[in-house]
């Protein structure tokens, strides 16, 4: 039996999200499979799996108004572990990213 020794316990979710690139271009589709408040686990297709960057912007909603930078901490076939990160100066260039993103989504 393994210790769990995360910071912030996770809670399962089961929510539909998507992931785009800092600019804005969109990845493509995911499930935020357990969230907590420094990070979350993605079940991710792997043909979107092979096209993630280690940074990315994962949109909770499809009008972009939840969004998060994310930073990849481990990797397996359909999933990826992330580490939700809020550099100074990133917010406004995730949002309109995001905007972005999710304009292409509802396209």
């Amino acid at each position: 039996m393994s210790i769990d020794r995360r910071a912030s316990p996770r809670k399962a979710l089961g929510r539909d999200a998507f992931v785009c690139c800092d600019d804005g271009k969109p990845i493509g589709a995911c499930q935020l499979s357990d969230v907590s408040a420094s990070g979350a686990r993605l079940a991710v297709a792997p043909r979107v799996l092979a096209k993630l960057p280690d940074e990315f912007i994962l949109v909770l909603a499809k009008q972009a108004k939840v969004h998060r930078r994310c930073r990849v901490v481990w990797r397996r076939a359909d999933a990826v572990g992330v580490r939700f990160s809020n550099r100074p100066g990133v917010g406004s260039r995730s949002a309109v990213a995001a905007n972005s993103a999710a304009s292409a989504v509802r396209s």
